[in-house]
This record gives structure tokens, sequence and C-alpha cells, in this order.
């Protein structure tokens, strides 16, 4: 009878009491901030004890420590993340790196927990949060990164020169990363750099402001070496000789790997595929790479995908690929 008995009415269910929802007081005191219930100096000597990762912890009690432990213009809670940086860490030594010129980071710089996190405990990509993929440290842009990431929201200086025909006077104070010799920019700080470069040949003072981003930028790249030596230092304990230099090669190779699909509106996933994204090197075949060698692998990836737009009429070239693995 499908489960139902005939004849004896349903239990009837209870209905929870509504309590009427009471107006909000507008002259009532919102909740006081953390900094007026413990004293600054108070909390900063409870902390003394607590290591980067248990102030972690303590910043994901509740919204009350998280509002102490996480406030980079407070300068008692950059003091808690130093003292515990400089007490139980043995890297990274060096203060927190300072704004970037046309950056979009705060004017005094990478706070201290900021800093930590990507030094020590937050290892994954800052964007995609993907465990599977490995990230790397951008000291220029202050960032962690995997590659995809890193490649998404970058554009080489060849790209803006002969795609974008931006001037190369407007690039003179972007921070830049440079693998293998060929730089590379961060893509947010293009528009702040075009209106100012707009305002600098409007008001007329076009070699003032050049000289003035050179001085900028020279002080900010000297402090940015500083922070990748010691990194590279680290590294070095670890047994990672090759690692840095493998990276250097192979982001640039899948930089120009990008333009040259983007040029040609080819999938650069089939780049991949057919064994050109990558310029072919392992660890054990690790040389120093000149202009003449980038300039024939452009060549190569340009002919090789003028072969993969002939083969994609192909119907069998949607269907299967050729695979070719270089790392």
């Amino acid at each position: 009878m499908g489960g139902k008995v005939l004849g004896i009415p349903p239990p009837p269910q209870r209905h929870k009491p509504e309590t009427p929802s009471q107006p909000i007081d507008p002259t009532q005191p919102s909740r006081p901030p953390a900094t007026s219930i413990i004293p600054p100096e108070l909390f900063i000597k409870i902390c003394e004890p607590l290591t980067p990762d248990d102030l972690f912890s303590l910043s994901q009690v509740s919204r009350y420590f998280r509002d102490l432990l996480c406030s980079p213009n407070s300068s008692a809670t950059q003091s808690i993340w130093r003292m515990s940086r400089l007490t139980f860490l043995s890297y990274p030594t060096l203060p927190p790196p300072s704004s970037p010129p046309h950056g979009t980071i705060s004017p005094d710089g990478m706070d201290e927990r900021t800093y930590i996190m990507i030094t020590n405990i937050a290892i994954r990509c800052q964007f995609c949060h993907d465990r599977k993929k490995q990230s790397h440290i951008y000291w220029a842009f202050q960032i962690r990164s995997c590659d995809d990431c890193f490649l998404h929201r970058t554009i080489s200086e060849y790209r803006l020169l002969n795609h974008y025909r931006m001037p190369k006077e407007a690039l003179c104070g972007l921070p830049y990363v440079s693998p293998c010799d060929y730089k590379i920019y961060w893509k947010d700080h293009i528009p702040i750099v075009q209106s100012d470069y707009s305002l600098a040949i409007e008001s007329d003072l076009l070699s003032v402001w050049m000289i003035q981003q050179k001085t900028k930028l020279e002080r900010y790249m000297n402090t940015i070496e500083n922070h990748e030596w010691e990194f590279r230092n680290e590294m070095t304990k670890w047994s990672y000789h090759n690692t840095l230099s493998l990276q250097e090669v192979k982001l640039r190779s899948s930089c120009m790997a990008e333009e040259i699909a983007s040029d040609m509106k080819l999938d650069p996933e089939k780049l991949r595929d057919w064994g050109i994204y990558w310029y072919p090197m392992n660890s054990n075949n690790i040389r120093n790479l000149n202009e003449d060698d980038w300039n024939d692998w452009r060549k190569e990836i340009e002919a090789e995908s003028k072969k993969i737009l002939r083969k994609s009429h192909n119907k069998w070239y949607n269907r299967f690929s050729r695979a070719s693995i270089i790392y």
C-alpha cells in the first residue's frame, strides 16, 4: 500500500513560535574595536612565545583575534609578526620589501604577515590555490604564483612594444622580471604607468619624470635583488641547485609560445601537445643561452605553429595530438 496507513491521521506538525524581530536602534553603540578591549602592549606580550603557525591559528579562532592580527596598518600587529619571524624562523631575515613603483600594494610595502605567508606557510599559488601546481615567488611583483596564473597576469616587453606599440620611455620605471634577459611586466601596473606617462607629456616634464622613475626603479630593484639572493641561498641548503635556472628558461620559452599562439590565433594547449611550448632542456643539460639561441627557438615555434594550423584543418587532429614530454 506504499507504506501509508489509511484511517490514521498524520501527527500534527510542531511549529516554532515566531519571535518578533526587534528593530535596530541606531543610537546603540556598535561592537567596540579589538584594540580597546586588550591594550596593544599587553597583546604583544601575550604573543611573544607564539610561532608564526600559532599566530595564524590564533587569527582563525574569532573575528576579534583576526582584527588584532590581520591589520596591515597597525604598528602593534606588525611588531607581533616581526618578532615571531625573527625569533622562530631562519628565513627570511631581511625586512619586507617596499612598495613597487606604480604598484597596487600599500605605500608602506608588504606587511609582515603577508611576508611570512608567501615565504614559509602559503606555498600554493595565491591566485588559483591549486595544490597540484608548483608555485614560485616573484619578488619584483611581490607575489607567489604558478606558471599558468603568472602568464595570464603578465605581458612581455616584446609584446608591449611590437603589438601594442607602447613607447619604450613609458616602461622606464616599471618593475620587471627578466628570465634569460627577457623582460616581463605585471599587467596591473600598465594602466597606472600609462596615465603617469600621459600626464608627464602634457605637463612637458617627460625628461624629469623619466629620471625620477629610473631612480626609483633602480633603488627598488636593488632591494629586490637582495631578497632574491637570500632566497637562492636558502634554496641551496635544500639542494635546489638547478631549479631556478631551469625555471628561467621555462618561463621565457613559455612566454614566447603564448605570444606566438596569440598572434596566430592558435590554442597554446596545441603547442604543449606538439612539444614546442618549452625550450628542450633538463637538469643534466644547463648552459647559458644567448639571443641567437632564442631567435632560432622563436623561428622554430613559428614554423611549427604554421604546420599545426595546416594540420588543424584535418579531422584527425582535433581528436588526437602528438604528445612530447620535455621536462
